[in-house]
């Protein structure tokens, strides 16, 4: 080896050393977000991306969750879908809850602010429940915007400080109530910014929209829900309401579920659709009428 070469190897190697050993420790020094104080944690977020103005704005913008991976729903396999139901704010049809738990058919289901502290005793049933994954719907049922758009008359936070409270205090509360912080998180109206959709997913949650509003706002008639439900292809992320027992939603599920059921159609919650399960016995999945694990 040369002399030079010599010379400068074991200063250059013990540099590199020092940095892959400090390299962990700087990794570990990073607070858990979710363990900060959320005036601090909106604080963060405000100063990283406030002075950002959003471009897009849509139900569906990239990096939102609007339908099953191909791994989740094969080509060949049976036909999987994810049943989805926001709870905005309002009433409770209880008798969505009473079909899927009948025919043990799993689900995941959007909680707002609004409707936990209108049903707590319902909340806390949902939640013990392992049919059901608790989804984030945001603290005060807002769009998904940092500049304060609006989507169908509902206004959307105002800032990013605004938003991650939106996103941040219903999913601590989420967790409180499960044990677990949720991983999904959809805007009222389903409405967004690539602005938000890049925060949420910062705070750990799935921007989620979906492929069929099966029950378009909970405005449909019971028989449009049915033919929407019944309807329903590979890798389908469907969404009905379950706050307004009035609607059409609950009398459309109970006609059309025992016959998807009857045609073998596979369901999953959101995350087992997200992490790819595998075929028609996936992780985490359920087969109607089979007890839960």
């Amino acid at each position: 080896m040369p002399a030079s070469c010599r010379a400068w190897c074991p200063p250059v190697l013990l540099a590199v050393l020092l940095i892959l050993l400090s390299a962990p420790a700087a990794r570990s020094a990073e607070p858990d977000l979710s363990t900060l104080p959320l005036p601090e944690l909106a604080a963060r977020f405000e100063a990283r991306y406030g002075g950002r103005h959003p471009a897009q704005w849509g139900p569906a913008l990239p990096g939102t969750l609007t339908h099953l991976p191909a791994t989740a729903a094969p080509k060949g396999g049976p036909v999987t879908v994810a049943l989805t139901f926001d709870a905005c704010g309002g009433g409770y049809d209880a008798s969505i809850i009473a079909v899927l738990r009948d025919l043990r058919v799993p689900a995941t289901l959007f909680l707002a602010g609004p409707w936990l502290t209108a049903h707590p005793t319902e909340a806390a049933d949902l939640a013990r429940d392992p049919l059901f994954e608790i989804a984030n719907h945001g603290a005060r049922h807002r769009p998904a915007s940092v500049t304060g758009r609006a989507a169908y008359g509902i206004r959307g936070a105002r800032s990013v400080a605004g938003f991650v409270d939106e996103v941040e205090s219903n999913a601590r509360r989420l967790a409180a109530l499960t044990g677990t912080r949720p991983r999904f998180y959809r805007a009222a109206t389903l409405f967004c910014d690539e602005v938000a959709v890049r925060v949420a997913a910062e705070l750990g949650q799935t921007v989620t929209g979906c492929t069929v509003a099966a029950d378009a706002g909970a405005t449909l008639p019971a028989p449009a829900v049915a033919r929407n439900l019944l309807a329903a292809r590979n890798g389908d992320i469907l969404l009905l309401h379950m706050n307004k027992p009035d609607a059409g939603s609950g009398a459309g599920l109970r006609a059309a579920l025992p016959e998807l059921v009857r045609r073998g159609v596979r369901f999953v919650r959101l995350p087992d659709g997200a992490d790819g399960a595998d075929g028609a016995g996936g992780a985490g999945a359920v087969t109607p009428g089979s007890p839960i694990p």
